[in-house]
């Protein structure tokens, strides 16, 4: 990643008829970052989708958008095979890294055991079992009450198309995980004063004159928004780079961002179990 941003704009994205949606704005500092704006403030009108994008592209110079909702779809939605013929033959990239997750962790699993499927790959990404094997309670894609959420932010990143890049300066982030692999894993979602603690042990993170950490204190949405943006400015700080075991290394899809794993072997894409020799061959025969 070669782009040095000045601007991190962070998303806890609602559904499009709510009032959940909030947004924080972090700008590059000489020792870090620091918030600037916090949205929306009480009394403010909710962020629907024509004060979102315009918001959003108004302040896109020098800017990442950091989104907390998927912005891709599960590979079987993005299949372009007229007939199925079943995950179990299926070469796509995505999927047979999908497997590869599910067969290393078969073996203890109680799921496995009752005969429950390890994967769905019409609710589900590579990206999204990632975050499993690295200690994270991941959510699913398309899981419960997540469909309004995707559906919107897949319409969020064609409306933002003209000026942001997915996985370049529009990245998908997890708050929670983010927190959670900085050593910050206890609940917070109902602790508000547990919000401020965190707030004030990231050292690097300041807020502008106006703007206050109270409203991190009112909102799980607006503290997750920094989070979020916090993220991107982590990402973007020490040069985090994509991981191979986005699934497909022709054509990336979904990946949330998160901390990598510290002092560790270069990642392979046959790492794991995610893929052998001669299903990638055959998968990226297939896709070209």
């Amino acid at each position: 990643m070669d782009k040095v941003f000045t601007r991190f704009i962070g998303v806890d994205l609602g559904g499009g008829k709510g009032k959940n949606t909030a947004l924080a704005v972090l700008e590059r500092s000489h020792d870090g970052v620091t918030v600037t704006v916090l949205s929306p403030k009480a009394k403010e009108p909710p962020l629907y989708d024509a004060t979102l994008i315009s918001t959003l592209l108004s302040r896109a110079e020098g800017a990442v958008i950091c989104i907390d909702a998927p912005l891709t779809l599960p590979p079987c939605l993005r299949c372009m095979e007229p007939v199925c013929s079943g995950q179990e033959v299926c070469v796509d990239a995505e999927v047979l890294a999908m497997r590869g997750f599910a067969n290393s962790h078969a073996e203890a699993s109680r799921d496995h055991r009752r005969g429950k499927p390890a994967i769905t790959p019409y609710t589900q990404r590579a990206t999204d079992l990632y975050l499993r094997s690295r200690g994270i309670r991941a959510r699913e894609t398309l899981g419960q009450a997540m469909g309004p959420i995707a559906a919107r932010a897949a319409h969020l990143v064609r409306a933002l198309g003209q000026r942001f890049r997915l996985n370049d300066n529009l990245i998908e982030v997890f708050p929670r995980a983010t927190l959670e692999l900085l050593g910050y894993g206890e609940p917070y979602k109902k602790r508000i004063d547990r919000r401020i603690e965190i707030l004030a042990a990231l050292r690097d993170l300041s807020f502008a004159p106006g703007v206050w950490r109270e409203e991190c204190r009112q909102s799980d949405h607006v503290f997750d928004a920094v989070v979020c943006a916090y993220t991107g400015y982590l990402r973007s700080r020490d040069g985090w780079q994509l991981s191979l075991r986005a699934g497909d290394r022709i054509d990336a899809q979904g990946w949330i961002w998160i901390p990598p794993q510290p002092a560790t072997p270069p990642e392979s894409a046959y790492a794991d179990g995610a893929l052998n020799r001669e299903q990638t061959a055959e998968a990226e025969r297939v896709r070209r």
